[in-house]
């Protein structure tokens, strides 16, 4: 009974979750806090958001360099080049010095070898699934999510003893325990298959105007959400807010994502994508609405409750949606083009979009142009909805 128990605690299924955890520990740790160390480091608004900016920009260049190479050598000794890279550079970046283009250099290169990690870790966990009867791939990412709190909450806690540098040797202490969950991942044959992105008949999708508009309007719903995601410790600072707080808040917005993978399957059942993208997009502009008219930091904790509706809905029914909008043997092209409007685009242009403003005017009044901008872009979506939705219906009627 004594091996059994230990068998399953020590099983592939758990490394392979406290990889997720670890992973995801690492990224809450500094990408959140990141914009504070800058500041702190002088530079002004248009740096921050052109600095901030470079891991999204570096993000669609290297990963499919990376997809290359995992299929080549494979995707557990990519990984582990990855990881251990990557923790060596976050334990260096504290001592390059002030200038920004030091700064900018070394920001460039931990996105080089940074950014593959989570998804390499996706496509590992996709591999592994595939043979299993017992698990499955939400099962298995949905510890992402307490991961990011952890990290969240255990650099809120050491930044007032050591200072906001203490954000790059987090990252990396997070990213040495991933390594050891990796070592056991290697054990494994099931995770040697890759999940290829195919860009075939790429110009044939793009002409489909829905999609098309689609992502544009994901694209800028990630502006608006990219100032809650990278600017918001800014915010905190600038109404009072400790580092202990500031850690505890983006813990918050991790953990509030968990229960919405439930409740966005049980709205996915009962409404259409596009709908409960609309919910999403509605409660994006609530959400800043109430940082633009809040000088409480404690009333931040409340407003992180809304990460799950306006996070975990949108992301949800966005693949659902893309996924129901595209042909079915084009459905990997349609998730990476979303990929790449949420976390490329939209991400990349949030961060200089909110750092220019953050220039001339304090976080509060960033967030209330970013929510009248959602709420525009949430009309856009109203009235794409009901074209769809009037388009579905008129061609059932047509068969």
């Amino acid at each position: 009974m004594g091996n059994n128990l230990r068998d399953k605690i020590f099983s592939l299924n758990n490394f392979l979750r406290a990889t997720f955890v670890f992973g995801f520990a690492s990224l809450s740790s500094w990408m959140p806090l990141f914009n504070v160390w800058l500041e702190d480091c002088g530079l002004n608004g248009k740096q921050i958001g052109s600095v901030a900016a470079i891991p999204w920009i570096t993000m669609l260049v290297v990963q499919p360099l990376w997809g290359v190479m995992a299929d080549k050598y494979g995707k557990v000794k990519c990984l582990k080049i990855s990881v251990t890279i990557a923790a060596v550079l976050f334990a260096s970046f504290p001592w390059i010095g002030n200038g920004i283009i030091s700064i900018a250099i070394m920001t460039l290169a931990l996105a080089l070898f940074n950014n593959p990690v989570l998804p390499l870790l996706d496509s590992l966990a996709l591999d592994h699934i595939e043979e299993k009867k017992n698990i499955s791939y939400s099962n298995i990412r949905f510890w992402g999510a307490p991961g990011y709190g952890l990290g969240a909450v255990v650099t809120g806690w050491l930044i007032p003893v050591f200072g906001t540098q203490v954000i790059f040797f987090t990252s990396a202490g997070f990213l040495i325990l991933m390594f050891f969950s990796v070592q056991q991942l290697s054990k494994s044959k099931s995770v040697a298959r890759s999940i290829d992105l195919d860009f075939k008949n790429l110009g044939f999708i793009i002409t489909d105007k829905i999609l098309l508009l689609f992502l544009l309007i994901i694209m800028v719903v990630s502006m608006g959400q990219s100032a809650s995601t990278f600017f918001l410790t800014l915010y905190m600072r600038e109404i009072g807010a400790s580092p202990e707080l500031t850690g505890s808040a983006i813990g918050i917005e991790a953990f509030s994502e968990l229960p919405f993978y439930f409740i966005a399957a049980w709205l996915l059942v009962r409404m259409k994508p596009g709908k409960v993208v609309l919910i999403a997009i509605i409660a994006t502009a609530v959400r800043l609405f109430l940082y633009s008219v809040n000088n409480n930091p404690n009333m931040v904790l409340f407003i992180e409750t809304m990460n799950g509706m306006t996070w975990t809905l949108l992301w949800i029914a966005s693949v659902e949606f893309v996924n129901g909008v595209i042909p079915a043997q084009w459905r990997s092209t349609g998730q990476s083009l979303l990929w790449a409007a949420y976390f490329g685009a939209g991400a990349i242009t949030g961060n200089l979009f909110s750092g220019w403003l953050y220039d001339s005017m304090p976080m509060q009044r960033v967030f209330a142009i970013n929510s009248i901008l959602i709420v525009v872009i949430f009309f856009i979506a109203g009235a794409m909805v009901f074209y769809k939705n009037k388009e579905s219906i008129y061609e059932e009627s047509v068969k």
